[in-house]
This record gives C-alpha cells, structure tokens and sequence, in this order.
C-alpha cells in the first residue's frame, strides 16, 4: 500500500494568505475610494468658497450695474461644478434677496451666496449632499 505525501506547510499557507486576501482587498478598496470621495467634497466645497468670495469682491468694488456680471464671475471661478447663474444670489444689507443691486450705496454689507450639489462618483452607497457657501463684504 503507497502512502499519499503529506503537503509542505509552506503549500498549506499558500491557501490561507489567498483567503485573507480575498477577505481584506474589498474592504482596503472601499476605505480608499471613500478617501477620494471626501478628498472631492472638500475640493467642491473650497472651490464655491473661493467662488462667491470673488463674486463678492467684484460686486463690491465694481461699477456694474448687472448682477449678471457677478454671476458670471462666480461661475468663472468655479469651472468644475458647472454652476448655474439661476443658482447664484445676492442680498443687501437687510433687504430681500435678488434686489436692488444697481441702487447699492457704499457702506452697505453685500452677501453673494450660492449652494451645489455633490454627488459622489467612486462610492454611490453616500447620499448626494448640498455644499452651500457664502461671502460677505462692505461695498465702497
């Protein structure tokens, strides 16, 4: 009778290591694309602050008479979000918002202020968020 050869301990361990593997490799995956998916959302949510501090520096130190011309650059600064105009506001010291911005007067606080969605791309398991972002400056 012909005994089987025992398998190596080394062969033996080949099996385990290919099932930790199997059971870590998903999980490092996920945690790393959740890092690029917040690494974005920080991105966007710097990129709008930038984008209605410009706006605001514009509105306040400008002469046009066109909030159009605000948004344009609020968007401008903005590439990547694609921000719309229709998504970009202002208000005037108390005032309501969207009016009175050709008959702005120095001294006066105006507040540029816009939101975007954020939707992750690399996780979808995250739900889409709202960044808002606003500035605030005295116009002279």
């Amino acid at each position: 009778m012909t005994r089987l050869a025992k398998p190596s301990r080394r062969a033996r361990e080949q099996g385990g290591v290919a099932v930790e593997f199997a059971l870590v490799t998903p999980l490092l995956v996920f945690v790393l694309f959740g890092m690029i998916d917040a690494g974005r959302l920080i991105v966007a949510k710097l990129t709008l602050s930038y984008a209605v501090i410009a706006g605001a520096r514009l509105a306040a130190v400008s002469s046009t008479t066109s909030f159009t011309t605000v948004q344009t650059a609020v968007a401008a600064a903005a590439p990547l979000l694609n921000i719309s105009s229709s998504a970009i506001h202002y208000q005037i010291g108390v005032g309501a918002a969207d009016t009175g911005f050709a008959g702005r007067t120095a001294g006066a606080t105006m507040r540029v202020y816009t939101a975007y969605t954020y939707t992750p791309i690399v996780v979808p398991i995250f739900t889409a968020r709202t960044v808002n972002a606003s500035a605030q400056t005295v116009i002279q």
